[in-house]
């Protein structure tokens, strides 16, 4: 009997416990036995502000001067004389190197001996195919009185066309001297290296009594010096191939120095790579982009790295709000009306069915008395700070700014209580997510969300 009794009072027991928690949760999941309000949220109201917001990109990269000239021989010859050293100045036409010449001098002198006598010989020849031609005409005149037999006359024009033929050999034979001549003599100019740009020299990797050669097709020859000209610099910049779609020629870009990264120098974006290259050991293709250093400024040197911000948009007097008012919310957690009137809006857009049934939308949170409601917002460019709202939000309204874990568990209808910041939280960001935790908390990319797209690249591309 004490067996059974126990036993009914286990079941009841167990039984209790389940009905308590159905009463306590209900079919919506709301507490029904907790009758006391839920806590306000503290949060802080920012308003939309009208400024300029400007899109960049940024890439690593190095600087490097525009002109840079290797200085090599081209002739092989001993090195006499170097009467500049690295980083001395440069001018064009100026005395860099001189090389031994003893040889090419011989070879000139021999040339023009040559020459020389190859000049006598024409007139030789000349004079003997003078008399030859003379001889022939008589021949001809005996010939026409019977005065000489055939068999003479024959030789007399052999004789002829063997004295034009010389004469033509040493000339030929003079031609092929003078340009050997004009060989040698360009040889030993180039004994003499001097400056084709004005610069700086940059590097010295010879030095007198050193022989330098010629390039091959497997050898690179010597290389001499390098000339750098420093009025023009540029930096070697690697733009990832998530961002080089919105790099153009032309656009600004400022410089940053890792020496001293508050202040930025001014450049310009000259060219983009047409093809991308794969970093070794690592899954990430980057495009090479040129941006020329607009100004004079003696900080940048070749060989230094640097940071690259390009300015690829910019937009004045927009509507503008912190970047992390703006949140992603399911289309569950969210009013009825704000994903029917999500799927109208990119029905209008002209995106396609399994876009329209994105799982993530894109919100801002207002403060409406005591209470936050989320507004589908459409948004535009961004920079580090804040982003542009295109649709969804008016100027008037009071917009949730924070704090971020606030922001996390805001939903329709949340009561809500006015908190100042604490002094010294919105300069230090303590309680705004950092861009990795953001980006890690938004949607990933081919999750069947269309709101993580640029809102205004998706209205232009209608």
């Amino acid at each position: 009997m004490k067996k059974v009794l126990l036993l009914v009072m286990a079941v009841g027991l167990v039984g209790g416990v389940f009905g308590l928690n159905a009463l306590r949760t209900g079919e919506s999941g709301k507490s029904l036995l907790h009758v006391a309000p839920a806590d306000a949220l503290p949060v802080v109201v920012v308003e939309p502000e009208r400024s300029r917001i400007t899109r960049t990109v940024q890439a690593p990269g190095e600087v490097e001067a525009v002109l840079e000239v290797e200085i090599s021989s081209e002739i092989a010859a001993k090195i006499e004389e170097m009467p500049i050293e690295e980083g001395d100045a440069a001018q064009a036409g100026q005395l860099l190197c001189r090389l031994n010449d003893d040889e090419f001098r011989a070879l000139v002198e021999s040339g023009e001996a040559g020459v020389a006598g190859l000049k006598a010989a024409i007139r030789q020849t000349e004079a003997d195919l003078e008399k030859c031609q003379r001889d022939w005409a008589r021949q001809e005149r005996l010939a026409q009185h019977h005065a000489t037999s055939d068999a003479e006359l024959a030789d007399y024009r052999t004789a002829l066309i063997k004295a034009e033929a010389a004469v033509e050999m040493n000339r030929q034979q003079l031609a092929e001297s003078q340009a050997m001549l004009r060989r040698a003599r360009e040889n030993l100019k180039k004994t003499i290296i001097v400056s084709p740009i004005n610069g700086v020299i940059s590097k010295v990797q010879a030095k007198p009594g050193e022989v330098v050669i010629t390039g091959t097709m497997n050898n690179p020859g010597t290389v001499i010096m390098a000339i750098t000209d420093l009025s023009q610099m540029q930096v070697r910049a690697r733009v990832d191939e998530t961002d080089v779609p919105l790099v153009k020629p032309g656009q600004a870009a400022d410089i940053f120095l890792p020496s001293d990264p508050q202040r930025p120098i001014p450049g310009r974006v000259l060219r983009v790579a047409t093809s991308g290259t794969k970093q070794v050991g690592r899954d990430v293709v980057t495009f090479e982009t040129l941006v020329l250093v607009e100004s004079d400024d003696p900080r940048v040197k070749p060989g230094m790295t640097a940071n690259v911000e390009i300015e690829v948009a910019r937009k004045d007097d927009v509507l503008t709000v912190p970047v992390q008012a703006v949140v992603y919310r399911k289309r569950k957690d969210l009013p009825e009306k704000l994903v029917e009137q999500f799927d109208r809006r990119q029905v209008e857009l002209g995106i396609t069915q399994r876009q329209s049934r994105a799982q993530h939308l894109k919100v801002v949170f207002c403060k409406d008395e005591e209470q936050a409601h989320p507004h589908l917002v459409r948004t535009g460019i961004a920079d580090e700070t804040r982003v542009e709202l295109v649709e969804g939000i008016a100027a008037a309204d009071t917009i949730i700014g924070g704090p971020y874990r606030t922001l996390d568990q805001l939903k329709d209808g949340t009561k809500v209580k006015l908190e100042e910041p604490k002094e010294g939280e919105e300069k230090s960001g303590a309680d705004q997510p950092d861009e990795q935790t953001r980006l890690a908390e938004e949607p990933e990319d081919g999750q069947d969300t269309p709101s993580d797209v640029t809102d205004d690249e998706v209205a232009r591309a209608q």
